[in-house]
């Protein structure tokens, strides 16, 4: 029997179906909207909130199509954020308001830990325990001019010591740097909350403190342009959304985190996933530390500790006093919340 001409091969026939089942997904991937992130320091799980936003599908409930960049330090967060080139970044609350005192026409949105992320880490057999201790010794900082080394500053501000009786060397910030102490070149240093606790895990004989005890400031802060601000409105609270989503499914996923890191892991090589575990007791100890106050406040930021950190910064002569203290923005927060 002759086929008929409208007939069509089962190939064809079958690429055909698999188009118009596959035409609402890129129906849908086309209507996203695409926004750029810059982190501040490549992809660690420090970040987990933002890259899990994105590989578990939470900015795309949002309407968005979120493209995390891997930054290289917090100065380059400022530039990129300034020039346009992406929509947001993420930096600590210190380096935001240095950058202000500079260029007011930043702002930050969002504080996704809210107390400074640093800790002072020296040996148990030889502590530090307070700014008065530094003095006459060297002190490790992650880099020359950064936010570890402005934390020091205002922490012997606060105690009057001066800063000339402290040395100040680059170690960099992972736990590596703990046998510089061990070798006796540096006496203590100034790293995150993570190398604390893998400090710890390892256990090393560390005694370690929040700088938040003596010189209070804000933690991790999202920052934008006040320019975005005010015509990106919404896409912002979106992805204040998607965060708060991205975290919360964190949290209801603690007893097995597994699924979430290799969620991570098909997009990024995270640091941490070289570690036995692959990172799941950093990412635990995460949604106890980083993660905890920002997911049940929903990103908030506390307004005295702007103020605190901006007048140890005058004291320090990090900066001049700015011509005002416009540092942080709840605009978009209120938005994506109510």
């Amino acid at each position: 029997m002759t086929q008929p001409c409208f007939a069509m091969p089962r190939r064809a026939l079958l690429a055909a179906g698999a188009g118009l089942l596959m035409a609402p997904a890129v129906a849908r991937a086309q209507s996203l909207r695409r926004v750029k992130y810059l982190t501040p320091f490549g992809f660690i799980l420090g970040f987990a909130e933002v890259l899990y936003g994105q590989t578990g599908g939470f900015f795309a409930k949002e309407g968005l199509d979120v493209e995390v960049e891997g930054g290289r330090g917090s100065a380059m967060s400022v530039q990129q954020v300034t020039a346009g080139n992406v929509l947001l970044s993420r930096t600590g609350g210190t380096d935001l308001i240095k950058a202000y005192a500079r260029e007011p026409s930043i702002v930050a949105i969002g504080e996704i830990y809210q107390r400074d992320g640093f800790f002072v880490i020296s040996h148990a057999d030889k502590p530090i325990r307070t700014p008065a201790d530094m003095a006459g010794k060297t002190m490790g900082i992650v880099s020359t001019g950064g936010a570890t080394e402005n934390l020091l500053d205002m922490m012997l501000a606060s105690r009057d010591v001066p800063k000339a009786d402290v040395k100040r060397e680059a170690v960099g910030n992972a736990p590596t740097a703990f046998e510089f102490i061990k070798r006796g070149r540096i006496d203590g240093f100034i790293a995150t909350s993570d190398t604390v606790f893998q400090l710890q895990t390892d256990k090393q004989p560390v005694l370690a403190w929040s700088t938040d005890t003596v010189a209070p400031v804000p933690g991790q802060v999202y920052l934008t342009s006040k320019a975005t601000l005010d015509t990106e409105t919404e896409a912002l609270a979106k992805f204040l959304r998607g965060v708060q989503a991205s975290l919360d499914a964190m949290e209801a996923q603690r007893a097995n985190l597994a699924p979430v890191l290799a969620s991570m892991a098909t997009k990024y090589e995270i640091a941490e996933a070289r570690r036995p575990d692959k990172g799941a007791s950093v990412l635990a100890y995460g949604l106890d530390t980083t993660f905890a106050a920002p997911r049940r406040d929903k990103l908030a930021s506390n307004p005295q500790s702007w103020d605190s950190a901006c007048t140890l910064m005058v004291k320090a002569g990090i900066i001049a006093e700015p011509r005002d203290r416009a540092f942080y923005d709840d605009k978009a927060r209120k938005l994506a919340f109510g």
